[in-house]
């Protein structure tokens, strides 16, 4: 019965994060309407944004949508909603190089706030 419950869980928490994925990938199929790069690694630049996110909009999602690729996002509303503003970073050779994908009229302040974490 526990291993049962387990993998029960375990389902549910992966079909839980590819719903964050799956809800940005609408973004990522536009063009892009910023970028830069930080001298923070990826880890501490995505924190960073979060943190200038959070007073913006305090649904704000972190996750890493593949294994060298870490997001932050801003969910227009409810569980399945597409997101507003998304930050996509890597690993560059100084630091962090990102993306921000989202609706450009809604998104100025993030841009604004992500310039903050260069």
């Amino acid at each position: 019965m526990r291993k049962t419950t387990a993998i029960l869980l375990s389902a549910i928490g992966a079909s839980f994060l590819s719903a964050c994925v799956s809800t940005d990938d609408a973004l990522l199929k536009t063009v892009p309407f910023g970028s830069g790069t930080s001298q923070y690694r990826p880890y501490d630049f995505i924190r960073c944004v979060k943190e200038k996110w959070t007073p913006i909009a305090p649904r704000v999602r972190e996750y890493s949508p593949s294994s060298d690729t870490l997001a932050v996002s801003v969910p227009s509303g409810g569980m399945t909603s597409q997101s507003v503003v998304l930050v996509i970073a890597q690993a560059s050779a100084s630091g962090t190089g990102y993306t921000i994908y989202g609706d450009i009229a809604a998104a100025g302040r993030y841009v604004t706030a992500t310039h903050t974490c260069d």
